[in-house]
């Protein structure tokens, strides 16, 4: 894949031109913006460019942000990075809410309090989409560290709790205990390899699309969820479930909404070619984190990616509200999963994954006490988003995708 920094403007206009429908109006060819200028971006100039509304610069900005992301990543990004930096900011934002909900009688509690809440759910979003990919979620059982998704949901709802301030700061740092514990259960238990094992780019060939199911994030990164016989059948194992598409043909579709994804896809009846951010799996039989009891290791001959099975969370459980005004704010995160196959037609609507049961946890991973049952329902659930609509914490670079 060609490095951002070396896009033409016109490359960079049609990047521009998939972020979201609400766009369409710019004349990002008028720009004549080079990559290396498109990784600078910021509001500021943003409005230089005419982009004055605050939610079309977050829908740019956050592309960006995942542009800047992918490159950086395939660097530094494994299983031990990842974890630390969760158990980084767990301990960081343990020790800000320690003493500082007591001056807050009701909610909302202290901006501060709810910008470190975005950051530490942010890298939690991050590790679970990588113990999402194939080498994790289905040579290796990490199962049990999908907890940390409903985790995040209890935290959004202690924070907004009208209770005694005493009461959420306790449990608040319950949950933060539980968070940490798990990810010290991953670095200590996880084999070294598959804690440094990083992702890498491919490129696939095929003829035929159609048999590959799309799973589409929040954040509009888009996985691989299942794959078709026919597909299996021309490139075994070359795709699998949990690889992320990054590239279809020559456009890159990072940040790309769902039905701009399907439709360059289809583009080509011919065939398509992919680029694929994976997690390469070894040839030799993979270690499986500790279990419990009595359980046997997870494996699975469907070609299927995790988030669409019981085991997983759904990315309801990130979706709280953490503006600072207690009224209405957008919606909670909607994903889109769609089979090629069985839609032929982009006339396509957004649907929730709704909280699945809680996974299977592993005897003494953390030493706290059992955490309460999770709602059906996040506090913010059952409300579209408007796109192109910021909340108050959009101007300290809070993803309007992200917190809903």
């Amino acid at each position: 894949m060609e490095p951002v920094a070396t896009w033409t403007p016109g490359k960079v206009a049609a990047w521009l031109r998939g972020l979201d429908d609400s766009l369409q109006h710019y004349c990002f060819e008028d720009w004549e913006l080079p990559g290396k200028y498109l990784l600078q971006l910021c509001p500021r100039s943003l409005e230089a460019l005419t982009v004055w509304p605050l939610g079309h610069q977050e829908l740019i900005l956050e592309g960006v942000e995942q542009l800047r992301a992918l490159s950086s990543g395939l660097q530094t990004e494994n299983l031990q990075s990842l974890t630390e930096g969760l158990l980084q900011r767990t301990y960081a934002f343990q020790s800000l809410v320690q003493g500082h909900l007591e001056g807050c009688a009701k909610p909302p509690p202290p901006a501060d309090v709810l910008s470190a809440a975005v950051e530490l759910v942010h890298e939690a979003r991050t590790l679970l989409f990588w113990l999402n990919r194939y080498l994790f979620s289905h040579l290796n059982d990490f199962s049990a560290c999908q907890k940390i998704g409903e985790l995040c949901g209890e935290l959004g709802q202690a924070l907004q709790e009208d209770s005694p301030a005493a009461e959420r700061e306790s449990q608040v740092l319950r949950i933060c205990s539980h968070v940490a514990g798990i990810c010290h259960h991953i670095l200590r238990c996880s084999p070294q390899e598959l804690l440094e094992q990083r992702a890498l780019l491919e490129r696939v060939q095929l003829d035929d699309p159609l048999g590959l199911e799309i799973h589409t994030t929040g954040n509009c990164l888009h996985f691989v969820s299942r794959v078709g016989p026919q597909v299996a059948a021309d490139s075994p194992l070359q795709i699998l479930p949990g690889d992320e598409i990054v590239q279809v043909n020559e456009q890159v579709v990072v940040g790309w909404p769902h039905k701009n994804v399907l439709r360059e896809l289809l583009r080509e009846p011919a065939g398509v070619s992919l680029v694929l951010k994976k997690v390469p799996v070894p040839k030799t039989p993979p270690q499986t984190l500790a279990q419990t009891p009595g359980s046997a290791p997870l494996s699975s001959p469907l070609l299927a990616f995790t988030p669409l099975s019981p085991r997983a969370p759904s990315e309801d459980v990130f979706a709280f509200d953490l503006t600072s005004d207690p009224s209405p704010a957008p919606s909670p995160t909607w994903t889109d999963s769609t089979s090629l196959a069985d839609s032929p037609s982009l006339d396509l609507e957004s649907r929730p994954i709704h909280p699945a049961p809680l996974a299977t946890y592993p005897a003494g991973v953390a030493e706290t006490q059992e955490a309460p049952e999770q709602p059906d329902t996040s506090p913010v659930s059952g409300r579209k988003k408007s796109k192109g609509v910021a909340t108050r914490l959009s101007r300290r670079r809070v993803s309007c995708r992200e917190l809903g």
